[in-house]
């Protein structure tokens, strides 16, 4: 009786502990893309019907766009100022936090002029592809 008690307890524990294993399920992998992707610019109708002249002059309108105007992170002083506060700042409330707020916020600016300058780059793409359908300039 005492070994049959032994066997059941030792199946019990063996199951117990075996078949949880067996029944975990994967972590499902997200399929969505982690960073960000521009949206493709469409070529509407109302584009195609312009003349190679005006693509062209939209094309040069966008031109001045197409770069960022805010200066590199070491280039900045604001960022410079930023960092030095982190470091040597002594005030009891503050203690450097203005300055780690200040770097996020830089950070911030800077995706955000990225993702401009990329849509601006997809547009001009665009109107060259329209620009190259039309066989402009040929």
């Amino acid at each position: 009786m005492k070994n049959q008690f032994f066997i059941k307890l030792h199946s019990l524990v063996f199951i117990l502990i075996a078949f949880p294993v067996q029944a975990l399920t994967p972590v499902p992998v997200p399929t969505e893309p982690i960073y960000y992707e521009p949206p493709v610019v469409e070529i509407t109708d109302e584009i195609r019907k312009h003349s190679c002249v005006e693509i062209d002059g939209a094309i040069n309108q966008l031109h001045p766009y197409r770069y960022s105007y805010k200066p590199g992170f070491y280039d900045d002083g604001s960022n410079k100022l930023a960092a030095t506060l982190i470091v040597f700042d002594t005030i009891p409330v503050v203690e450097g936090w203005l300055g780690l707020a200040y770097l996020g916020y830089s950070s911030l600016v800077d995706e955000k002029e990225a993702r401009r300058t990329q849509q601006i780059e997809q547009k001009i793409a665009m109107l060259q592809r329209v620009k190259a359908e039309k066989h402009c300039f040929e």
